[in-house]
């Protein structure tokens, strides 16, 4: 069942500004009110609304008055003005002024209803559009690629977390996809329907992260001209994406976890607790433990945001989405270029060689380069910006066929073979390599035989 809306009454009469509370409630909305102008203007600065019923004749300051602050402060939620004199000029003054509507007392209730109903859904549709344009980072085309069984596994675990209403934390390397697993988590929950809001914390310095996330007061600071929602209130009843949510500044993160737990927060430069029902999905490139060792991450924080895990693996523990991605990326391109693409065998026995160690966002950008290079619509091997490994050739060293391999392959092997041959004693295999520690470890690290 859709949610109704939550209402602001402005009237100064009591009987009927508790009357109106009563029926309003009754019937399913969530309703506060205020007895004049200045009520609920603070009221309205510091509150998430998607209408307000505002009267016109009020003592001290008059409804049109209250209208034109109000929409200068903000103007996501709809205003329905209603008075018992009314008037066509008054009427038109309210709607230029970015009145929803004008009604006369009194007013049927059914009527109001209706009214209030239609204010809900225009509402709903601007904060729609706000978070689209907030959307910055979004991908065209939000559907995971790949069948191999280290994806499957990550999606059967998507399916399963998006059914509850916890928080998600996803790991991963960068260039991974981890967006694109937060879009899947809100695409399985109940909240597909409602705003899914992104936020990279690593672009949120000190000075901007709390007005960006929370909001802030006309007047919070120099520059706040005007009153401001934050990707808080934006991303109410639906899923806030936080990125790199390593790298948010130490302040903030207690701020976030009162969040979290209480489900409250406060515009910078306001008064005013403002509840919201957002569920977060988090992610993040590096070991928070090491993070929160290091200090850099509050631990309370790190145990309140991984109660519910997802990690997505890099590109080549699953090397048999390559083909897939890559096939999905010339597609993609022949739809922007008017053109066909194909790939030669060569070309993709490289791209399955290859390390990767920028992942998907790397393999995206090695397609996108060699189309722009190609001078024919065919991905070969020369428009790669790494060495690929040729096919097999007759070639005899020593009365046996040899095949060329790029030189890490080698060296891969080969330090595979000598750390065998000593038992795993990196020191050992240090001296054998003729290297010193510092480099072996780079390269364990690099190849991935740090067991």
């Amino acid at each position: 069942m859709e949610k109704k809306a939550k209402v602001l009454i402005v009237e100064d009469e009591k009987p009927l500004r508790d009357l109106l509370q009563s029926e309003l409630t009754r019937s399913g909305y969530t309703v506060q009110t205020a007895a004049d102008g200045s009520e609920g203007l603070a009221r309205y600065s510091e509150e998430i609304f998607n209408v307000v019923l505002l009267d016109i004749k009020m003592p001290e300051q008059g409804g049109v008055e209250v209208l034109r602050q109000m929409r200068y402060e903000s103007n996501i939620p709809e205003i329905i003005m209603f008075t018992g004199h009314g008037d066509i000029e008054t009427a038109v003054q309210c709607i230029k002024l970015g009145a929803y509507d004008y009604l006369t007392k009194p007013v049927k209730l059914d009527e109001l209803e209706m009214v209030i109903d239609k204010a809900h859904e225009k509402n709903r549709l601007r904060c729609e559009n706000i978070n689209l344009r907030h959307e910055m980072t979004k991908l065209d085309n939000h559907q995971v690629i790949g069948k191999s069984p280290e994806i499957r596994k990550v999606m059967e675990t998507v399916n399963r977390w998006a059914a509850t209403d916890e928080h998600v934390l996803i790991t991963g390397e960068s260039g991974t996809g981890k967006e694109l697993i937060a879009r899947a988590v809100h695409d399985a929950s109940n909240r597909v329907d409602k705003p899914f809001v992104t936020v990279n914390c690593g672009r949120l310095d000190s000075n901007t992260a709390e007005s960006e996330l929370f909001g802030h007061m006309q007047g919070a600071f120099t520059s706040a001209v005007k009153a401001r929602a934050g990707l808080f209130e934006l991303a109410d009843n639906g899923t806030l994406f936080m990125d790199e949510i390593s790298e948010m500044a130490l302040d903030v993160q207690v701020k976030l976890l009162r969040i979290i737990e209480t489900g409250t927060f406060r515009r910078l430069g306001g008064s005013r607790d403002i509840k919201v029902d957002v569920r977060f999905v988090f992610a993040t490139n590096r070991k928070l433990p090491d993070c929160v060792e290091r200090g850099a991450f509050r631990d309370d924080l790190y145990h309140r945001i991984n109660l519910l895990p997802i990690n997505l693996p890099p590109l080549r523990e699953r090397r048999e989405d390559i083909l897939a991605l890559t096939l999905h990326f010339l597609k993609e391109f022949a739809g922007r270029w008017d053109r066909e693409w194909e790939i030669t065998a060569e070309a993709m026995a490289g791209l399955y060689a290859y390390h990767w160690p920028g992942n998907i966002r790397e393999l995206k950008n090695t397609i996108r380069r060699a189309c722009i290079l190609a001078t024919e619509p065919v991905v070969s091997a020369d428009l790669l910006p790494f060495g690929v490994p040729r096919m097999p050739l007759p070639l005899r060293e020593s009365g046996a066929e040899f095949a060329p391999e790029p030189l890490w392959v080698v060296e891969r092997a080969h330090i595979g073979k000598v750390l065998a041959s000593v038992e795993g004693n990196k020191s050992k295999a240090a001296r054998v390599l003729e290297i010193d520690r510092k480099t072996l470890y780079t390269k364990l690290e690099r190849y991935e035989l740090d067991n």
